[in-house]
């Protein structure tokens, strides 16, 4: 039996719009003002940056160079999709917030280590369904560190320990899994009764001190049968 969480999640469809509800899509679809990035980052120069301590989960595509080779539209297509209609569901349901892309690879933030967790566990999962689909040579695969720490934020960029433990762990996380550290799977990475594997102390780069890590698997059953496979 999957987690609850994992439980395929159905969204209702929009209403269709007509002159008498255009007015609320509209309230609904508008944000409200909100203070900008400047002015924020002024604020905190202020009086010095002030970091959050929050949950990061930093993932990165396996091989994306190589599937560009193969068909460079094809995967841009894919990748579009995957992010539209997996990964940015799967941020809203646990209430994250997407704060950076880079090409191939994105850094999400949480509030709740129990949600970044199982965003990230999500991900994974639906991927994997998703790869079935598809030959071995074109299997989309992704790496996911997630650690908790403080994290800056200067302008559209996010600097701090937490940012930079979860892209090292990201590193060393097999494809398909999600590698958290132990200040992770302290506060509540391990109550989700998932398969994981202790790495013990790992000397990652940058890092001057030894980061205790595990990786957890999704739930692996004849829907996700590609969920181990390694690259």
């Amino acid at each position: 039996m999957l987690p609850r969480f994992l439980v395929p999640y159905q969204s209702k469809p929009e209403p269709a719009l007509s002159f008498g509800n255009a007015h609320s899509v509209l309230r609904r679809t508008v944000p409200t003002r909100r203070w900008p990035y400047a002015l924020l980052d002024r604020m905190a120069r202020r009086n010095g940056y002030v970091g959050r301590l929050l949950a990061a989960v930093y993932a990165d595509m396996v091989g994306y160079s190589r599937l560009f080779r193969l068909d460079d539209a094809g995967t841009v297509a894919r990748l579009r999709d995957l992010r539209r209609f997996q990964i940015a569901p799967a941020i809203r349901r646990h209430h994250g917030r997407l704060v950076q892309t880079a090409g191939d690879s994105m850094l999400i933030t949480f509030d709740s280590i129990t949600e970044a967790v199982k965003c990230a566990v999500t991900i994974q999962y639906e991927l994997a369904i998703q790869n079935d689909s598809w030959p071995d040579d074109r299997r989309m695969h992704l790496r996911v560190g997630v650690d908790l720490g403080d994290v800056i934020t200067d302008g559209r960029d996010f600097h701090g320990d937490g940012v930079i433990v979860a892209v090292r762990l990201q590193e060393v996380c097999p494809p398909g899994g999600v590698c958290i550290s132990r200040a992770v799977h302290d506060r509540g990475g391990d109550r989700f009764g998932l398969p994981f594997e202790a790495l013990g102390p790992l000397k990652l780069k940058n890092i001057d001190h030894p980061v205790e890590a595990f990786v957890l698997w999704p739930p692996c059953d004849e829907k996700t049968s590609s969920i181990r496979l390694v690259v």
